[in-house]
């Protein structure tokens, strides 16, 4: 009987010990987030291949990424104009690094075609905003690739995967405008004493 590589061994507890880095990140605040419309909405996109790709493999790794990292945007862009949320959005490259304002941070844990073949995404989502954070959750979906799919139908599959946690997460993310009644209220207590 052949056991385990002792170098799988070590990234197979390696990619939990950061799975579990990544759950001990900082805690929420309790005060909840309210988005402003004149203020300009910040999104960043995160997601490594596994980690047994970069070790072996990290030119298909890299290509995996970048993959990923397109077809999250090319759906999040879609999403965005069907919402029309009523705040500007900017969606960061790679590397960049985010403006004055709210960060919307989207981690996909799993965002890959698993062992059994079927394409799984999995992201979590928080929103933060001068010093306060609000987790909004973690979304996932599974499907089945198309049966011999070329690079095109892969792709699509790939975006297809990805739609549903992403408008579930918007969904959330929308909860986080105030309503006018609540606009009022949050006014009210900014008002200076003794004026109407």
């Amino acid at each position: 009987m052949k056991g385990i590589h002792p170098s799988h061994l070590i990234l197979l507890l390696l990619d939990l010990l950061l799975a579990g880095c990544a759950s001990m990140g900082p805690q929420d605040t309790d005060q909840y987030i309210f988005l402003d419309k004149t203020e300009t909405l910040f999104v960043q996109f995160e997601h490594r291949a596994s980690p047994i790709y970069q070790i072996n493999m990290p030119d298909v790794a890299n290509s995996m990424e970048k993959n990923r990292r397109e077809d999250f945007r090319v759906v999040l862009a879609n999403l965005l104009y069907a919402y029309q949320l009523p705040i500007e959005i900017r969606i960061l490259e790679e590397r960049e690094n985010p403006g004055p304002g709210p960060l919307l941070e989207i981690h996909a844990f799993r965002f890959e075609q698993d062992n059994s073949g079927d394409l799984v995404a999995v992201i979590s989502a928080k929103l933060s905003k001068y010093g306060q954070l609000n987790t909004l959750g973690t979304y996932n979906h599974r499907d089945t690739p198309p049966p011999g799919g070329n690079r095109q139908m892969m792709d699509k599959a790939f975006r297809d995967v990805i739609r549903k946690p992403l408008r579930e997460m918007l969904d959330d993310l929308q909860q986080h405008f105030p309503t006018p009644e609540e606009m009022e209220i949050i006014n009210e207590r900014l008002r200076p004493l003794g004026q109407e």
